[in-house]
């Protein structure tokens, strides 16, 4: 990744005015009283933050860039509510620098050259905290450091670090909404402790069920007990129907087309059949094993089988039903992403009259095959709302998708999209095609098992 991380002491030194508000009751439950603010908060927005991941980072095309995350639901959902937002702008090419289209005919993927200078303004505190690739142990205990070593150190340390470090402060995430207590907290995480799968190719690196739960309910105590937050909070989408894994039916017939191979003779050399999803890694094989370069068939590291990708699944339903749980028990507010995207990948998105589908470069998903596009995080922040809406009982009105889909770059049509190979003929969606090399190391760094 590359970043120039400057000294932390280069902006002009202030006031670090964030202070934990305390309950000054006479009461022999404080925590009766806290609850009580809670309840009361319900659907007050005077002062927000979010926790989370890249996804509530407003993360796009492998990149924290200031040119993205203002398209990031969290801050189209201030915007549409009318409260102030303060997010952590990273200056281009971003961090990591963003992938982009360099070509669709032939598709191939670059990067936005140079190196970020960091933060737009380092003086800021933010109030979207969070941080891409954090898993759900890093919300409360993950603290930015003064010589990050790693691409999701860098991150932590973009998100977390500023203004605090000039005044020899450092907080997580949930320590920083605590010191500024806010009337809500939106809280989504989760999401990597699974998605690692789709990395690594292997269930078993994803966060255990009972490690998870005992880590989400820690998360949910501590904003209980140190906030008068209201908190949102989102469950897991389906993690194996991101285009970053593509069916193994397609990259069979499509490498079957482009080589002459019979299907049955690549799924045996590949060692990859119906049913199983394969990641940037092995579509990044495929070619070294054909050419002898490399070993048949294609790593373990490089596809989820169609049993692990059922593994996976049945995670993500057990981590939902840990969410749910606590968010009943703290009287939250619960938003069903998983059902939206359910909804999504079944029915696509249809604005102006095109139907945007989740297949690479059909509309939702950005370049790295992961984030959402504008007008995906869009659909987002109209689920939020609608939930907000139907569970605090506002009225506020929903984004305006169609106006983000007209200008979305990345959603159809788009200048050349025809040219895309099978995708004009409403057919299977191409494979995902190869990334960049630096990107495919700084999505491992990011989202990869912990080293």
């Amino acid at each position: 990744m590359k970043m120039n991380c400057r000294s932390v002491l280069v902006f002009a030194a202030g006031a670090f005015a964030l202070g934990l508000s305390a309950c000054s009751n006479s009461s022999s439950n404080p925590q009766e009283i806290r609850t009580a603010a809670q309840t009361a908060n319900a659907g007050n927005f005077t002062s927000v933050y979010y926790l989370g991941d890249s996804l509530t980072a407003g993360f796009q095309s492998d990149s924290l860039i200031d040119t993205s995350q203002p398209n990031g639901w969290a801050n189209l959902v201030a915007k549409q509510v009318g409260f102030p937002i303060a997010l952590p702008l990273i200056a281009p090419p971003g961090a990591p620098n963003q992938i982009t289209l360099v070509s669709l005919s032939p598709l191939v993927l670059g990067e936005l050259p140079g190196t970020t200078t960091g933060r737009d303004d380092f003086t800021q505190q933010p109030t979207d905290v969070a941080v891409p690739g954090a898993l759900t142990n890093d919300v409360l205990n993950t603290l930015p450091l003064l010589a990050p070593t790693t691409g999701q150190q860098e991150l932590n340390q973009l998100v977390l670090g500023y203004p605090g470090f000039g005044y020899g402060v450092t907080r997580s995430q949930a320590q920083q909404a605590a010191a500024a207590n806010p009337t809500t907290i939106f809280l989504w995480i989760g999401n990597n402790d699974v998605l690692v799968a789709d990395e690594t190719g292997m269930p078993s690196s994803m966060t255990p069920l009972a490690t998870f739960t005992t880590q989400y309910q820690q998360l949910i105590n501590y904003l209980e007990e140190n906030t008068n937050a209201h908190l949102i909070i989102a469950n897991i989408p389906d993690v194996t129907a991101v285009p970053y894994l593509t069916p193994a039916a397609y990259v069979l017939a499509e490498t079957s087309a482009e080589t002459g191979v019979p299907v049955a003779n690549l799924s045996a050399i590949l060692g990859i059949t119906t049913g199983d999803l394969v990641n940037p890694t092995g579509t990044a094989e495929i070619p070294l094993i054909l050419a002898g370069q490399q070993a048949g068939p294609i790593t373990d590291s490089g596809f989820l089988s169609a049993a692990e990708v059922v593994t996976v699944q049945t995670m993500v339903t057990a981590y939902n039903g840990v969410i749910a749980s606590n968010a009943k028990q703290a009287g939250a507010t619960l938003v069903d992403i998983n059902a939206l995207f359910a909804q999504t990948s079944a029915n696509g998105i249809t604005e102006n009259g095109i139907t945007g589908t989740t297949a690479f470069l059909g509309g939702a998903f950005s370049l790295d095959g992961i984030h959402p596009t504008n007008t995906g995080y869009a659909v987002l922040a109209n689920k939020f709302i609608d939930t907000i809406n139907s569970s605090l009982s506002k009225t506020y009105a929903d984004v305006n998708v169609a106006a983000i889909a007209a200008v979305d770059p990345l959603f159809p049509p788009y200048p050349g999209h025809h040219a895309l190979k099978r995708q004009d003929k409403g057919v299977a969606p191409m494979t995902m095609p190869q990334l960049p090399a630096s990107a495919r190391q700084s999505l491992h760094e990011i989202f990869g098992p912990r080293e």
